[in-house]
Formats: C-alpha cells, structure tokens, sequence
C-alpha cells in the first residue's frame, strides 16, 4: 500500500493507545465536552505515594466533584482577558514561564514578537547543556544506520520534549514542530527510526525561521523523506508516484492548488533518480545520504503544471520544478493558511491568510516576514482561543510549573497516551491540528496533571514549595496558580471552586498538590 492510500485509511484523530485506566462510574461528567460530544467519565485518580494515600471515595468525591463543576461551568477560552503581549507569549509558546510573561510586559507586543523572531539572539546555552549526553543527535547518517533504532528514535523524541520544556527560544522550537507536521516523515518506519534525526537536523532546524524554499529544496533531497515516501525506488520506466504527490498536495500547493494527476505522473518522472547512497557506498560518509544516480533517471521531455521541461535535464528536471512550485501563488496561499489556523484559529479571515501570502510572494517565502504579517495583522483580544493538542498541553504544565525533568521515559509514555508521541504520526500529513481530532481523549489530559504533581511521572517533578513561594492560605495559593498558569487571568468562578477544595486553611501539601493538579486539568488550561 502507499502512503497515500495508507493516509487515508488513518482519519485525523489520535491513534488508538490503549491502556487507559478504566471509566469510573461514580463521577460521571455529563457536560458537554468541547466538540459537542458527551464527555466520558472521570477516571479513578492514578494511585498516590505512600506518603499521601487517600480512599478511593475521598478523591472521587473531591477531586471528582470539582473536576466535574469545572468542565461543566467552562467550555473554551481563559478567564479574563490577557494583555495584547501576554497573548502573544501564550500563542507563540509552549507555554510561558512566569519570566516570559514579565519579559512580554516589558517589551510590548511588537517588541516581543521581533525578541522571538531574533531567536539566535537568545542565549539558549543552558538548553545546549540538557542535550550534550544525547550524542546521536550530531551523528552522520552511516553512525546512526548501525545502532538500534529505538535509541536514536528515542535520544530525538528526548530532545523534542526538552526543547519545548527549556528552550527560551520559543516561537523557533514552535515553527520546528509546524515544519515537522508540514514535512513529516514516520520516524517508527524501518531506517527512518535513524534518518529521521538527519531531516530535523539538516531540513528543519535550519530553515524554521529562514526561507520557505530553502527549506523545501532541502527536504525533496533529504534521505528520510525519499525513504519514507518511496522515491528510493523510483527509476525511468517505474516512476513512484507517493513523493511527487505529497510535495505537490501537501508541501506546497495544497489539495486545491491546481494540479492534475497528469502533473503528478509527470513529477514523478522528473524526480526518478532521486535516490540515497546504500550501505556499500564509498566513501563511508557518503552513505545513506542523497543521490542523484543518472542512470536510473527518465531523460526525455516533461511537462509539469503548463511548463516544459526539456528532454536531457538530468537533476535539473527536478530542480526546476521545485523552483516552479516555490514561486506558484498556491504554494503561497497554502502555507499562509496554515500559518494563519496554527497561530490565529480553526477559521483565520481570508483577508489575514491573503495577507500573509502577499508576505509570502514579496519576500521570496521568507518565514519571519509572514509571521510578522500575521501578528501584525490582527487583533490579539478578537483571536479565537486554540485547544492545546497533547504535546502542547503536556509541555506546558511542565514549563509552567517549573518541573525538573531528569530522564523522560515517562513522558514518552504520557505523550503515546495522549496520541502524540512526537514524530510518530503513522501518515505523511503530520498530526492534526483541529479541535474535531483532540477532543475526544480527554482522560489523558485530565490525568497528567494529578500524574505530575502527584510524583507518579518517573523522571519529572514539581516543587511544591518553590512553585507556590510559601503560601500558606488558600487564597495565596489560588494567587499564586494564577500567576504561574494563567498569567493572571484564571476566571473568579474556576479560582474559586479550587480554593474551597483547599479549605480550610492551611492547606495541607496534598492539597496543594490536587489543587495545582486541578488547575492543569481545568477548561481554561486546556486552551491558549
């Protein structure tokens, strides 16, 4: 089967995990969730440490109870409305630290959005020093080809995770996981476990905040996406047509772009040869990178999307193309739009999207000049908020409460729960990025929150006490869980039902905990 036929085959909602702890029926939630659907039951609350066990009944009845009130009072947005450059921090952030948001307030919104945009500006030398022991990460292809797959698959997942969490570098490592769903490639499919790392090194990372087109000149010769869509075997005579297709309908001009299968059946014939060195290649550092072989490369006249390509091109034919659809108002129109649904909304005004492909076409596809576009270009108070998919919600309860992440195993288990481990999205359209496809694995998102904070996350932990500074009384507690989740802006209903929970005063550290817990797990945490 291709990739193609494979993709649909998988509709756009998480895969099927398994292993969640079974529905309670003692706590039942009868809101309607956020797509519209009924919501499932809370689960039993995953098992404490010794230290602070508690009855069944005990957590179900008030944890349970003020889980449930929470879902039923609240749909979609936060509380109160963020400043303009508070907003920002959120939607361009895997979540912000209370130091960002100061940061924010201090540079104002444009001010703030240029800090981001001048990201090799930013010191991120501490991050460097997180991921020094993940040594896979600055090895050549022929290195990584002879170790297992499940070590450099998971040294990349590692610092996907640490990245996100550490990084002051945020809006960067942001565009890294949009170009990573926009040129997504499965890193569980055979040697792509080892060249997945190659493409987020050598494609992505480099170009995320550069030029469109560089980026995707890089990609049509990157090793795990010729190995992932076929093109390895596409040769004059029996030409594959999974890569040409994708890069025409998913890279570049969108399904809708203009485009006929006939162009498809004449891409692919440019694109013959595209190939990668095997495992008898020398020299040995040429190996598992790209080839160009000319003797397995249709030669003869193409014609692709109205323009002829001349017989006798060679890797020319393949080039010109690329140069073709980099330039093509489609392809503008394209990434502009889904620039506009990953940072505005679901539904981004036309006028907003025509923005930022004019942006686009001006700059030659430069990527800063369309993010500047369109955050400069709309009303942060108007935005619709956007649902956290699971990677995002899970980062950000762990940036904002400052946890200390020491192995991530566990997180690697929390993220394939919550559908989406990263990388791992089984087709080439990368994980989606609607609320239809999220918002019916809720226990997941619920649980990790009480999971972190509870210490049953192996390799992650939240202090506590440096989290909430010393507070001694529910309200300081629910002032500091404001300031920390919510910038501020945790809506007066939602604090209060969690400071009844803390009562009475003091409340005790396993209180604490459940409330911060809750916090994570409530409506408005859910959403940026």
């Amino acid at each position: 089967m291709s990739h193609s036929e494979a993709r649909s085959t998988h509709p756009q909602a998480p895969m099927d995990h398994g292993g969640l702890a079974p529905v309670s029926s003692e706590a039942s939630l009868a809101a309607p969730c956020a797509a519209g659907e009924a919501r499932p039951s809370l689960t039993e609350p995953p098992p404490r440490v010794k230290s602070r066990t508690r009855s069944r009944r005990e957590l179900l009845t008030g944890v349970g109870a003020v889980l449930t009130a929470m879902w039923a009072g609240s749909r979609e947005a936060r509380g109160g409305p963020l400043s303009n450059a508070r907003w920002l921090a959120e939607r361009i952030s895997f979540g912000p630290t209370e130091a960002e948001y100061a940061l924010a307030d201090s540079l104002g919104y444009e001010g703030y959005l240029e800090h981001q945009l001048a990201h090799t500006a930013i010191d991120d030398s501490a991050l460097q020093t997180r991921l020094a022991g993940l040594t896979t990460l600055a090895m050549q292809p022929y290195e990584l080809i002879g170790l297992p797959g499940g070590q450099v698959r998971n040294e990349l997942t590692e610092a996907a995770i640490l990245r996100a969490v550490y990084s002051p570098r945020q809006l960067y490592e942001r565009m890294v996981e949009f170009w990573n769903d926009h040129f997504h490639t499965d890193i569980a499919e055979g040697i792509n476990q080892q060249l997945r790392t190659i493409d987020d090194r050598e494609v992505i990372r480099p170009h995320a905040l550069g030029r469109f087109p560089d980026m995707l000149a890089a990609s049509a010769q990157s090793p795990s996406m010729l190995y992932y869509l076929d093109n390895v075997t596409s040769v004059v005579g029996n030409p594959n047509e999974n890569y040409p297709r994708e890069l025409l309908e998913l890279h570049t001009l969108g399904v809708t772009g203009g485009y006929t299968q006939q162009d498809v059946v004449e891409l692919a014939r440019c694109l013959t040869g595209w190939t990668i060195w095997n495992a008898n290649a020398n020299p040995v550092n040429v190996r598992w990178t790209f080839r160009y072989n000319s003797a397995t490369h249709d030669n003869g006249a193409k014609t692709v999307l109205g323009a002829t390509i001349p017989a006798g091109g060679g890797i020319n034919d393949g080039l010109t193309v690329l140069g073709i659809l980099m330039n093509h108002p489609s392809t503008a129109a394209f990434i502009a739009g889904k620039l506009c649904r990953r940072f505005y909304g679901e539904a981004p005004p036309q006028s907003l999207i025509d923005t930022v492909a004019a942006a686009y076409s001006s700059t030659g596809g430069d990527i800063k000049a369309m993010l500047r576009a369109l955050f400069l270009n709309m009303d942060p108070q108007t935005a619709p908020p956007k649902y956290k998919r699971p990677f995002h919600l899970m980062m950000s309860a762990l940036r904002q409460s400052g946890a200390a992440i020491t192995t991530t195993s566990s997180l690697r288990t929390q993220l394939q729960l919550g559908g989406q481990l990263p990388f791992r999205w089984p087709a080439p359209d990368g994980y989606p990025d609607t609320l239809d496809a999220w918002a019916g694995l809720i226990l997941p998102r619920w649980n990790f929150g009480a999971s972190l904070l509870n210490g049953n996350i192996s390799g992650s932990s939240v202090s506590i006490n440096t989290l909430l500074a010393g507070a001694n009384s529910a309200d300081l507690v629910m002032a500091r869980i404001d300031a920390a989740l919510f910038g501020g802006a945790m809506p007066a209903a939602q604090r209060e039902r969690i400071r009844q929970y803390l009562l009475p005063d003091p409340p005790t550290d396993t209180r604490k905990r459940d409330a911060v817990g809750l916090a994570i797990a409530a409506p408005e945490f859910q959403w940026h």
